[in-house]
C-alpha cells in the first residue's frame, strides 16, 4: 500500500533609470526608491500600473540594418535622390562613439550582427554621398572588428553567409573599400555559394533564402518573389526585403505603402520586423508567466488571448507567419482554456516535413523548434497524434542542442533545460526562480537582426517577480512555522515521522498553487499528507488487528469518541491528530463554504481506512485481486480524494453539493487517482512484489500465467497512466459551457497530478538529502536578489 504521502516514497535598490532601452537619443528619467533591498524598496502598486500601462503600447527598438535599406530605395521622381530621406538622416545621427551601428546597448556576442549593420549603414551613406567622416569611422570598426566575422561564438542572422558577402560587393560597386584581408573575403564568397547551393533559388516556396532576398540582390526571382507578397504590402514582414524590392526590381505601390505605414509610426527608422503587435504581446504573455508574474495581469492577459484566438479562427497571416509564434499561440491559448486544433501545426509533424516547410516566415530556426516541442506537450485528443511526432524530432534536436552548450546562452539553455523536463513533472515556483536569475534585461530577440523589446525584456518586469517571489516565500515561511507547531501539538514525531517530512509534504503543492492567498489551502493539503504519511506502516506491519478496528471505529464515531476509548497510546495520538485537525479543516470550510462539511471530511478518511483495511485482507489471506477489484481499492488508499476533497472546500469558490456530487467532478477525480496511483505502482512494484503487497503490475504478471513478463507489464501500465493523464489534461483545458467546476478547482487535480510526477520521477530532486536541503532553501528562505546584470 502507498498513499500520496507515505515516508517510504516521499521523498532595496539605489535609484535607477528608466529609458526606453535602445539608447537613441532619448532622455532618461529618474524613478527613486527608498532603501537597498529589492524585496523592501520596490513600489509595487506603481511597478504593476507602469507594467499593466505597457500592455497597450508595443515598443521595439530600431534596426540600423533595416533602417539602412530602406534609406537606400532611391526616389521614384528622382533616382538620384533618397526616397526615405528622414531615414538616412537618423543613420547620420545615430553611429555609435565606436564608429558602428546596431542594437544599444550592444551586447558581447553581437559583434558580428553589428558589423552587418553597420556595413548596411556605410552602403546607404556612400550611395548617397554623405557623411564621409562617419563612413571612415564605420570602415575602421569593421577593420577592428573583422575577427568575429569567422568566430563561431558570434550570434548572426542565419542569413548572414549570403548577405554580409553581396555587401562587400555592393561596397565595390560604390568605391567604398572594406577593410577585410582578401583570405577572409575568399572564404565569405565560398560560405555565400554553398548556401546559395543549399537553397535551390527555383523553390520559392520553400526556400529560406528569400527571407534574406537583399543579399541576392539581381540575382533573385523577383516576379516570382512578389506573389508571396503579404497584404500589407510587405515582403515577409521585413522592411530590408520589402525595400530591396524598390531598390532591385520596380516601384511597387504596395511596397512604397508598407514603408510608408512603418514610418508613419516610427518617424525616421524602421524595426528589424514589422508588423509586430501580436508576436511581441505572446512574447510579453509568455515572458510573465515564466516570471510566475502573470496572476497580476489576468484581465490584461485574457485581452491578448481573446484577440489572438479571433485571429487565429481567421487564419489571420501575423498569428501563422512565423513559426515560433504559431507554436507560441497554440500553446497559451491551449492553456488557457481556447479550443485549438493540433491540425494547424501538421506540416511539422516529422523533421523532414519542418524543413520543407521552413521558409522566409521562420525566423530563428532554434526558437521555432523550442516554441513546437513546448506546444507539443499538450497533447490531449485523438488527434493530438501530429503533437506525439513533433515532440519526438524535437526533443531529440534539443538534446543536441544542449550537449553542443555553444549554441546556447544561459537564459536559452535554461529554456530548453526546462522544455525537455517531464512536463507534468515540473516545480512551477522553482521553474519561476530559475528563469528570474537568468534573465537579462539587455538579452535580445533575433530576426534579420537582433532587437529588442520592453514589453519582452524591462527592468520592471524583473522587479516586480523579484518583490512578488519574496513576498510569497515569507508567507510560505509563516506556512512552514505554522505546520511546526501543529506537527509539534499532534505529537507526531512519537508516531515516528521526521519533522523533514513538513517540507516534503508542503513543497509540491507550494510550488504550484504559490500565492499567498492560497495559503489554506496548502495547509490543508500539507497537513492531510502529512497525517496519512504514518497509515502505511500503521497498516502494514506495525498496528495489531485490534488497533486497526479500534481506529476505524474512532473515525467512524468521530463525534462520540470519548465514549469508544483507546487500545493503545499509539491509536490514542493518531486519532486525535486526525480528530482536531479535520475539525479545524472544517471551520475553515465552513467560513469559504457557508456550511457545515464536517461529515463529509470525516467519511472521506473513513472510505480510505476502510480500503486500507481490505488491502490488509488481502495480504493476510495470500488472495491476488483483479485488476478491477484491486483499482476500486487501490485508488481510494492513495487518498488523493480526501485530500482534495478536503483541500477545495478551502480555495474559495463555494460548491454546491450538486457540484460535490456531480459527474464531472467525479471523472475528474478519478483521472487524478488512476495517475497517482499508476505512478506509485510502476516505481514500488520490486519492492511489493518481496512484501507480498499487491501492486497492479505484480497482478498483470500474474494473471497472466507467465505470458506477460514484468516489463511488458509496466509498459501496460505506464499505457494506462499516459491514458488517463491525457483525459485528465482534456478535462482541466477544454473548456465546456456545461462545466459547473471552477477552474481553480480543476488546476488542484491537475497539479496534483503534477505533485505526483514529481514525487515518482526517476530523477525526483527530493530524494537526494542535498537536493533537499538545496530545494528547502531557495524556496523558502533564500531571497532573490539583482544580479549585476540586472542593477
Amino acid at each position: 500500500m502507498l498513499h500520496i504521502g507515505s515516508r517510504s516514497k516521499t521523498i532595496c535598490l539605489s535609484d535607477y533609470k528608466v529609458t526606453n532601452g535602445y539608447g537613441f537619443h532619448h532622455r532618461p528619467s529618474i524613478v527613486r526608491c527608498n532603501c537597498n533591498h529589492a524585496s523592501s524598496s520596490v513600489r509595487p502598486q506603481e511597478v504593476k500600473e507602469r507594467i499593466r500601462k505597457i500592455f497597450g503600447k508595443i515598443e521595439i527598438s530600431p534596426s540600423c540594418y533595416d533602417t539602412a535599406w530602406v534609406a537606400m530605395v532611391p526616389s521614384r521622381d528622382e533616382p538620384k535622390q533618397p526616397c526615405f530621406a528622414q531615414c538616412l538622416d537618423w543613420i547620420l545621427e545615430n553611429q555609435r562613439e565606436d564608429g558602428s551601428w546596431g542594437l544599444s546597448p550592444t551586447h558581447p556576442l553581437l559583434v558580428k550582427d553589428s558589423l552587418s549593420s553597420t556595413l548596411a549603414c556605410l552602403l546607404a551613406l556612400s550611395k548617397w554621398s554623405v557623411g564621409h567622416k562617419l563612413v571612415q569611422r564605420g570602415l575602421d570598426y569593421i577593420g577592428r572588428q573583422s575577427w568575429s566575422i569567422d568566430n563561431k561564438g558570434q550570434i548572426s542572422a542565419a542569413g548572414f553567409d549570403i548577405i554580409f558577402p553581396s555587401m562587400i560587393k555592393y561596397a565595390g560597386e560604390l568605391n567604398l573599400n572594406v577593410p577585410l584581408d582578401q583570405s577572409l573575403v575568399n572564404v565569405l564568397f565560398q560560405k555565400q555559394d554553398s548556401a546559395m547551393e543549399r537553397n535551390d533559388l527555383r523553390e520559392c516556396k520553400t526556400n529560406p533564402a528569400y527571407y534574406y532576398a537583399e543579399g541576392l540582390g539581381k540575382l533573385c526571382q523577383w516576379e516570382e518573389l512578389m506573389t508571396y507578397q503579404k497584404k500589407n504590402g510587405s515582403l515577409f514582414n521585413s522592411p530590408a526585403t520589402t525595400a530591396a524590392a524598390l531598390i532591385f526590381h520596380c516601384n511597387d505601390d504596395k511596397c512604397l505603402g508598407y514603408i510608408n505605414s512603418i514610418l508613419k509610426q516610427h518617424k525616421n527608422w524602421v524595426p528589424t520586423i514589422y508588423p509586430t503587435t501580436i508576436r511581441i504581446r505572446l512574447q510579453m504573455v509568455d515572458t510573465l508567466q515564466k516570471l510566475g508574474m502573470d496572476r497580476h495581469f489576468e484581465a490584461e492577459i485574457r485581452n491578448v488571448l481573446d484577440e489572438t484566438y479571433r485571429l487565429w479562427a481567421q487564419k489571420d497571416e501575423e498569428v501563422f507567419s512565423d513559426v515560433a509564434y504559431g507554436a507560441m499561440a497554440f500553446r497559451l491559448l491551449r492553456m488557457c482554456n481556447f479550443e485549438v486544433s493540433s491540425e494547424e501545426l501538421a506540416r511539422f509533424k516529422g523533421q523532414e516535413h519542418f524543413i520543407n516547410s521552413l521558409n522566409a516566415q521562420c525566423t530563428n530556426r532554434e526558437d521555432a523548434i523550442l516554441e513546437l516541442h513546448q506546444a507539443s506537450q499538450l497533447a490531449f485528443d485523438e488527434k493530438d497524434n501530429i503533437l506525439d511526432e513533433i515532440s519526438t524530432w524535437t526533443r531529440a534536436f534539443l538534446q543536441q542542442e544542449l550537449l553542443e552548450e555553444n549554441n546556447l546562452d544561459r537564459m536559452s539553455q535554461n529554456e530548453v533545460e526546462h522544455a525537455l523536463r517531464n512536463f507534468s513533472a515540473t516545480l512551477e515556483r522553482a521553474e519561476n526562480r530559475r528563469y528570474i536569475e537568468s534573465y537579462d534585461v539587455n538579452m535580445f530577440k533575433f530576426s534579420k537582426t537582433a532587437y529588442r523589446s520592453p514589453n519582452i525584456y524591462n527592468r520592471d518586469f524583473i522587479l516586480f517577480s523579484m518583490h512578488d517571489f519574496n513576498i510569497c516565500q515569507t508567507v510560505h515561511q509563516q506556512d512552514i512555522q505554522e505546520l511546526k507547531r501543529w506537527y509539534e501539538d499532534c505529537k507526531l514525531d512519537q508516531l515516528g515521522i521526521s519533522p523533514k517530512y513538513i517540507y516534503t509534504s508542503y513543497m509540491p503543492m507550494s510550488s504550484l498553487l504559490f500565492g499567498p492567498e492560497f495559503s489554506d489551502a496548502r495547509s490543508v493539503f500539507a497537513k492531510y499528507v502529512l497525517l496519512t504519511t504514518p497509515l502505511d506502516d500503521f497498516f502494514d506491519e506495525l498496528a495489531s488487528q485490534e488497533e486497526l478496528l479500534n481506529l476505524i471505529e474512532l473515525v467512524k464515531g468521530w463525534n462520540r469518541y470519548s465514549t469508544i476509548g483507546y487500545v493503545s497510546e499509539r491509536v490514542e495520538i493518531l486519532f486525535l491528530a486526525i480528530y482536531k485537525t479535520f475539525n479545524e479543516f472544517a471551520a475553515k470550510a465552513e467560513i469559504m463554504q457557508g456550511r457545515c462539511v464536517k461529515d463529509q471530511i470525516f467519511d472521506l478518511f473513513l472510505d480510505v481506512l476502510n480500503c486500507m483495511m481490505r488491502e490488509v485482507e488481502w495480504w493476510r489471506e495470500e488472495k491476488t485481486p483483479s485488476v478491477e477489484e484491486y483499482l476500486s481499492i487501490a485508488c481510494v488508499t492513495i487518498a488523493v480524494k480526501a485530500i482534495l476533497f478536503t483541500t477545495q472546500y478551502v480555495l474559495a469558490p463555494k460548491l454546491s453539493e450538486e457540484v460535490i456530487k456531480s459527474a464531472e467532478l467525479g471523472e475528474i477525480c478519478k483521472c487524478t487517482t488512476m495517475v497517482c496511483r499508476l505512478l506509485n505502482d510502476t516505481q514500488t512494484y520490486k519492492k511489493e512484489k518481496e512484501e507480498r503487497s499487491s501492486n497492479i503490475v505484480n497482478i498483470l504478471v500474474t494473471q497472466s500465467e507467465g505470458t506477460v513478463s514484468e516489463e511488458e507489464a509496466v509498459e501496460q501500465v505506464k499505457e494506462m497512466l499516459e491514458m488517463n493523464r491525457r483525459k485528465l489534461l482534456r478535462m482541466v483545458l477544454h473548456k465546456k459551457e456545461s462545466s459547473q467546476l471552477p477552474q481553480v478547482c480543476k488546476d488542484l487535480f491537475w497539479n496534483t497530478s503534477k505533485v505526483a510526477h514529481i514525487l515518482y520521477s526517476n530523477g525526483n530532486e527530493f530524494r537526494s538529502p542535498e537536493g533537499l536541503k538545496s530545494n528547502i532553501n531557495t524556496l523558502f528562505y533564500k531571497p532573490v536578489d539583482l544580479s549585476p546584470k540586472q542593477a
